[in-house]
């Protein structure tokens, strides 16, 4: 019973450990999206770490200011020795002992004493360090949302750059596959005597260039990937799934839909309003400085001597009191940090007009792209469509004697760039439109 028992414990264990171990072979032959290069960025990379730890920050010092509402609780000790204390000598004397002479204080004095302080009225410059604490918090989350907003939009960027340059090395690779064909059928026909020996001197030639071409591009692919490894912060990265252009939509909103989404949704605009905020208490902060700051305080002793300076022992006593500041005049230094601070407010106003402008025409210039992309695809479709059907009739009279070589390489030519810039446009509408979101502050949604 027992070694049935153990074999079910085995059987269960060697499935668990193969179906661990299939589940990292898909991790590893699984290729990368845009959306799963985005989710490894924005839990590893270092700057957006950084961000958080300045968030944190904020956090604290929202506890640090909302401190100042509370009491303060203060010890001290202390010890003096003074050389000389003062006396008082009395003017009749004791028969028989000279004139009577009376010390207050001893030379060796001793102070151990608690104390608390709580404010009672500070202009209310604790509520206003308070809220601007709060907002300054506000500010560094929408700053966050907006590292994260860039940092995606350069990844997204750099991940068409290797979708663009994947897309090269399959038309340079279909080219040279072209340039074999035609090389085994003009060899046929040099063996025939139906062709010269230029004619597979001038394929050949045209197969080494692009084969150049082709290591060129995977050596430049390799530094995109570098690239994109130190976005992402990881060592490697996966295979990258290949973007689909086949059914690419290029359909558009209106230009209005598209500014009025961004001035609701940029995170920028949402920052700087929190720091408007901010500077909005932090000009109240320094006015209360104009006002009176009233504290009550409180302190427990326990002396050597106490009270009483006349008897050497210790003794316990406590104090309590109200504490009233005002400062009337110090060279108007208070009125010009409020006059400083109004003038932070004003300048983040500015910007705040400066960036909503930027903003619509950073919307509108995508915009125009986006336009100018879709009517050049459309019509570079075409082209292609054209030089398709030209390469077919070169490569029959070729065959039929009726082209040269040269016709043949032209059309072979002139049918790879057009494919080449074809899908150049479709990676720069996908960039385009990647740009749209990051504007529009709709990135990642």
């Amino acid at each position: 019973m027992r070694i049935h028992q153990k074999t079910i414990l085995m059987f269960f264990i060697l499935i668990l450990i193969l179906a661990t171990v299939q589940i990292q072979a898909q991790e590893l032959t699984t290729s990368l999206t845009l959306e799963d290069a985005w989710q490894i960025a924005l839990q590893r990379n270092l700057t957006l770490q950084q961000v958080e730890k300045s968030i944190q920050q904020a956090r604290e010092e929202i506890k640090i200011q909302r401190s100042g509402f509370l009491p303060s609780l203060d010890g001290s000790a202390s010890y003096h020795y003074q050389s000389q204390i003062p006396s008082l000598e009395l003017p009749f004397q004791i028969p028989g002992q000279g004139p009577i002479n009376i010390e207050a204080g001893f030379k060796n004095q001793y102070d151990l004493n608690v104390g608390v302080q709580q404010p009672i009225f500070t202009g209310f410059r604790n509520y206003h360090l308070v809220k601007a604490a709060r907002e300054q918090f506000q500010a560094r989350l929408a700053g966050k949302e907006s590292t994260q907003n860039q940092l995606m939009l350069q990844i997204g960027q750099l991940y068409y750059n290797i979708q663009s340059n994947l897309l090269q090395q399959d038309i340079i690779s279909q080219s040279i596959l072209r340039a074999d064909n035609q090389l085994q059928k003009v060899r046929s026909l040099l063996e025939a005597e139906q062709a010269v020996p230029f004619d597979t001197l001038e394929i050949a030639n045209r197969k080494l260039q692009q084969q150049i071409q082709l290591k060129n591009l995977e050596n430049v692919h390799q530094i995109l990937l570098s690239q994109f490894n130190y976005l992402l912060n990881i060592d490697s990265v996966r295979a990258i799934r290949k973007a689909s252009i086949q059914s690419i939509t290029l359909s558009l909103n209106s230009l209005g839909d598209y500014q009025k989404t961004a001035l609701e949704e940029r995170p920028e605009l949402d920052q700087l309003n929190f720091y408007k905020n901010a500077q909005s208490s932090q000009i109240k902060v320094f006015r209360s400085a104009l006002l009176p700051q009233v504290y009550a305080s409180g302190s427990y002793h326990y002396a050597k001597p106490g009270v009483n300076f006349f008897k050497d022992e210790w003794a316990d006593y406590y104090m309590v009191g109200i504490n009233l500041q005002w400062s009337f005049w110090n060279w108007g230094q208070d009125y010009r940090k409020v006059k400083q601070a109004r003038f932070e407010y004003d300048r983040l106003s500015l910007q705040n007009q400066d960036l909503i402008k930027q903003i619509e025409q950073q919307v509108k210039e995508t915009y125009r792209f986006l336009e100018n992309v879709r009517e050049q695809i459309e019509l570079q479709r075409k082209l292609v469509d054209q030089e398709q059907k030209r390469y077919q009739m070169t490569e029959d009279m070729y065959l039929q004697a009726q082209a040269t070589s040269l016709d043949l390489s032209d059309s072979e030519r002139r049918l790879t760039e057009a494919d080449l810039l074809l899908k150049e446009k479709y990676m720069e509408w996908y960039q385009n439109h990647l740009k749209m979101d990051y504007v529009t502050g709709t990135i990642g949604q």
